[in-house]
């Protein structure tokens, strides 16, 4: 059993089908990383141009204390970017046929777990924005809740209109089934019969 069946299972939920797995857009992991990069290349030029300038002047006494710059530098760049992947990994949004589940990543060591039944759903809202969302195709989804809760977010998902689409069409199916549960339990003996 993996990591999201033990989360899913993890509630007395039972005949609970998982529709999808979301976690936020590669662009935003890769955006991120490349941003790392740029940095790593600044501090490297600047290490070098730095040492030169040393040489130059005639200290070259400082020359180690800039190299252990560089390499402290390097080191918080490495843990930013561990980080980064940690959070995008382990920053997941499970639809499945009862309920919508948010596991956010909060730091290293910590972790919160956030569930959501349909039948709570009063608004489901996709937005796309600027020139880089719109041409990979990512966005946010912003489920409106009647409960406390407010907002039930998934932060910078692929296909967002997909998403929201699904949330809806479930938002509409459990509602349904709990206004008339005899013409669910029908139609579903009908599909099954249908499909023997």
């Amino acid at each position: 059993m993996n990591n999201f069946d033990k989360i899913i299972h993890s509630t007395t939920h039972t005949k609970e089908r998982t529709y999808a797995v979301v976690h936020r857009h590669w662009f935003d992991l890769a955006s991120r990383f490349i941003i790392a990069a740029f940095f790593l290349i600044l501090v490297t030029a600047c290490s070098i141009y730095a040492a030169r300038i040393m040489q130059a002047n005639g200290t070259p006494q400082l020359i180690p204390a800039i190299y252990f710059g560089t390499a402290m530098l390097y080191l918080v760049t490495w843990l930013y970017s561990f980080f980064v992947w940690v959070d995008y990994f382990l920053d997941i949004w499970i639809i499945t046929s009862a309920r919508v589940i948010n596991v956010e990543q909060k730091g290293f060591f910590a972790r919160s777990t956030s569930e959501l039944d349909y039948t709570h759903i009063q608004d489901v809202e996709s937005e796309i924005q600027g020139i880089i969302q719109t041409i990979f195709n990512y966005g946010d989804v912003y489920v409106q809740t009647a409960g406390s809760q407010g907002k039930f977010m998934f932060r910078h998902v692929g296909r967002p209109e997909k998403i929201k689409t699904l949330i809806m069409h479930l938002n509409r199916q459990a509602i349904s089934k709990r206004a008339h549960p005899e013409a669910i339990k029908k139609e579903q003996v009908d599909h099954e019969i249908a499909h023997d």
